[in-house]
C-alpha cells in the first residue's frame, strides 16, 4: 500500500496534479472501472467480515486488493502517468488512484492505523483542511452499487490469473520476463480480445492459442499414495498401479486437482481416487514450461529464435540502463548521455535499436568505445557488457 501511495506522489508532485480540481470526473478506462468495482466489492466484504467478528478473512480480503492494485492495476497503467501530456487518460489514472487511495486507507485503518492515518493526512487533510484531522475520525465508506461490475471483475480476475501462471511457468523454466516468446497455450476456449492482448504484454508472447490440449505439451504422473492407499489396500496396489496407468492421465489429473473423485474396481473392490490418495506431477515437455491451477492450464513454447533473443538482449540492456539511472539518482525527467562498450555482439544490437533505446531512457546520445573509467560492467543475458550514464545539464 505505501509503494502505491509513493507512486502516486512522485507523479502527482511532477504534474502538480490537484485531485480536488476533478471532483466531477468520470474515468471511462475499462482498468479505472474495474478497480473501483473491486473497491466497492471490497467495502462490501470487508464490512460483511467484519460485522460476524471475522477479523482474519477481512484483513485477508484487504491484502488480496492491495496486491491486485499493486501488482495489476498500477504495472497495468504505469504509462498513463508517463505521459507528457495531462490529458483525459492521465487525469482519470490520477483521479482513480487518488480515490482508490484515500478509501482503502479507511478501510485498512483499523488494520494498520499508523500508516493509514500517515497517508491519509497527505492526500486528504493536507489538501482540504476541512476535513477530519484523523482518518480514525472518518466514517466507513459507503458501498455505490451502480459502480460494481461483477462481470468485468471475472473477466478480469481470468486474465490476472492466466498471467500469474504464466510467471509460474517462466520462473519454471528459467526464463526473464523481458525475455520474449513466441507463444502461449491456454486451456480455456474464450478469452475476450482485450484480455488476450493484456495477458500477451504483461508475459510478453507474441502470439496467444487459446483451446489447447494440454496432453500434447505436458507429462502427467500419477501414482498412488503409499501411506493412504498402500495402508487401505496393500496387496491391491500393483493392480492399482496398473489400473492408473490405462486412465486418460489428463483427465484423471484435472479431476482430482479440482476436487473431483474417480473410481475404479479392482476384485470387486470399488477405489475412489481423489486428490488425497494420488500424487500427481504435470511438467511441460522438452521446450514447454507448464503451470496449471483448477481447470485452467498454460504451456509457453520455451523455443527461442535469433530474433526473438535479440528482442530480449535489447529489453535487458533497457533494464540495465533505467536501474542505474536509479542508482545514480537521476531525477525521472534527466536527459542522459549513453556509453557502451566492450561487446561488438551487443554494439550492433543498440545501434540497430537505437532510437527505441534513446526515447526509453531519455538518452540524447549514444557513444560506442569511449576511453572512459567509470564504466559498469553488465550482465545482458549471458553477454558481457560495458554501460555508463551521465545527466546532460
Amino acid at each position: 500500500m505505501w509503494n502505491v501511495y509513493s507512486f502516486y506522489v512522485l507523479y502527482a508532485e511532477i504534474d502538480q496534479f490537484n485531485p480536488l480540481q476533478y471532483t466531477d470526473f468520470e474515468p471511462t478506462n475499462i482498468m479505472d472501472r474495474w478497480i473501483i468495482s473491486k473497491l466497492n466489492t471490497l467495502i462490501k466484504e470487508v464490512d460483511n467480515k467484519l460485522e460476524q467478528y471475522d477479523i482474519t478473512n477481512a484483513a485477508l480480503l484487504i491484502e488480496a486488493f492491495t496486491d491486485e492494485l499493486s501488482n495489476w492495476y498500477v504495472r497495468r497503467n504505469r504509462e498513463r502517468f508517463w505521459a507528457t501530456e495531462l490529458n483525459n487518460e492521465k487525469i482519470g489514472a490520477y483521479c482513480t488512484l487518488y480515490q482508490v487511495l484515500t478509501t482503502l486507507v479507511k478501510i485498512a485503518a483499523p488494520f494498520v492505523p499508523f500508516i493509514s492515518d500517515e497517508i491519509y493526512q497527505n492526500l486528504v487533510v493536507g489538501l482540504d483542511k476541512e476535513q477530519p484531522e484523523s482518518v480514525h475520525l472518518c466514517l466507513w465508506p459507503e458501498v455505490n452499487d451502480n459502480e460494481i461490475d461483477y462481470q468485468l471483475e471475472q473477466e478480469m480476475g481470468l486474465a490476472y490469473k492466466i498471467v500469474k501462471l504464466g510467471r509460474s511457468s517462466r520462473n519454471i523454466a528459467n526464463i526473464k520476463n523481458r525475455q520474449p516468446l513466441s507463444k502461449m497455450l491456454i486451456s480455456i476456449d474464450t478469452l475476450p480480445k482485450y484480455y488476450a492482448d493484456i495477458v500477451k504484454e504483461e508475459l510478453n508472447v507474441k502470439e496467444i492459442e487459446l483451446g489447447a490440449e494440454m496432453s500434447q505439451y505436458v507429462n502427467f504422473e500419477i501414482k498412488p499414495n503409499l501411506p493412504i492407499l498402500g495402508k487401505e489396500y496393500g496387496k491391491l496396489i500393483p493392480k492399482i498401479k496398473q489400473a492408473i496407468s490405462k486412465k486418460n492421465q489428463m483427465d484423471l489429473a484435472n479431476t482430482v486437482k479440482n476436487g473431483g473423485i474417480e473410481y475404479i474396481e479392482i476384485d470387486d473392490t470399488q477405489i475412489a481416487l481423489n486428490a488425497e490418495n494420488l500424487l500427481v506431477t504435470m511438467q511441460g515437455k522438452e521446450g514447454f514450461a507448464f503451470s496449471g491451477e483448477g481447470e485452467i492450464g498454460v504451456v509457453l513454447d520455451t523455443h527461442i529464435s535469433e530474433e526473438l533473443k535479440e528482442e530480449g538482449y535489447v529489453r535487458e540492456v533497457l533494464s540495465k540502463i533505467q536501474n542505474m539511472r536509479k542508482d545514480k539518482g537521476f531525477e525521472v525527467l534527466d536527459n542522459i548521455q549513453l556509453y557502451v562498450a566492450g561487446n561488438t555482439l551487443l554494439e550492433e544490437v543498440i545501434k540497430k535499436n537505437e532510437a527505441v533505446i534513446k526515447h526509453d531512457t531519455l538518452a540524447m546520445q549514444v557513444m560506442y568505445n569511449q576511453d572512459r573509467d567509470s564504466y559498469t560492467e553488465t550482465n545482458i543475458n549471458g553477454e558481457i557488457l560495458n554501460i555508463d550514464v551521465e545527466v546532460i545539464k
